[in-house]
């Protein structure tokens, strides 16, 4: 395991494991913390044995989000605070953009800017106690980090602007609902299931992962066309992969398939 002050990294098999760890702090992203979440998704990124990234916080607090006594202080020096493009584009580029699958493990408070980052994670799990929060109009701000699409994608544009007028928790319950997570745990088996998915995902075939990832990303945005072009792009590429050669050849004689990643 390595690790900045608040900011730990840990693999097992083909799965990585980031903890943000300033629990005092409601793991809170300050600068060393946005700091140590870059480095340690560069480290996943680097690793072609990293095939799953799990995301989680330590104690009560997925993260919070900004760390306020940090805007306060900078805006006291500068007259201003804004890292929404410098600081958190990248955060959320390195798991949307990455072929690694990435599952967002919320532990407790999922909050601010923090729950930009835990939305674009590919899936979710979230502990029964947890909740998610976008507290932007108690502090006179907007939503950043892309949080106002996100919501929109997953509740709709009612709910989704009730959340962030209202500023109100939305319990893991009601997020299973609106479709923000796929699984609701109890707090204290959230780490072991999120291991546990994170290990069985990553024993399946990497380029279906990844060009799946892809082509979902772009589904999104682009016309029902363009992606019937685009998995039939991304399909040529992986029925020609030796990984597809061989489960197809381990289908025939009954036999685990196992994945290369080519």
């Amino acid at each position: 395991m390595t690790e900045t002050e608040t900011v730990a990294y840990s693999t097992e098999g083909h799965v990585a494991t980031i903890r943000i760890n300033r629990p005092e702090a409601m793991n809170a992203l300050d600068a060393a913390t946005r700091a140590g979440l870059r480095a340690a998704q560069a480290q996943a990124e680097a690793d072609p044995e990293v095939r799953v990234v799990i995301l989680t916080g330590t104690g009560r607090a997925f993260t919070s989000g900004t760390d306020l006594k940090e805007l306060a202080e900078f805006r006291t020096r500068h007259g201003m605070f804004d890292i929404s493009v410098r600081d958190y584009k990248p955060i959320i580029d390195a798991i949307t953009r990455s072929d690694k699958i990435w599952i967002a493990a919320i532990n407790g408070v999922a909050g601010g800017v923090g729950l930009s980052i835990g939305l674009s994670c590919d899936l979710a799990v979230m502990g029964q106690g947890a909740t998610c929060f976008a507290p932007f109009s108690n502090i006179s701000l907007v939503p950043d980090g892309g949080l106002s699409w996100l919501l929109l994608q997953h509740m709709g544009s009612k709910r989704a602007f009730a959340a962030i007028a209202e500023a109100t928790h939305i319990n893991a319950r009601d997020c299973l609902d609106f479709g923000i997570v796929n699984r609701v745990v109890a707090d204290d088996v959230l780490e072991r299931e999120t291991a546990e998915w994170a290990a069985s995902l990553a024993e399946r075939a990497p380029l279906s992962l990844a060009y799946g990832k892809r082509i979902m990303r772009a589904a999104h945005t682009q016309s029902h066309e363009q992606i019937a072009l685009m998995e039939s792009e991304y399909q040529n590429i992986c029925a020609n992969s030796e990984d597809s050669a061989n489960a197809v050849a381990a289908f025939i004689t009954k036999q685990r398939p196992v994945f290369k990643g080519r």
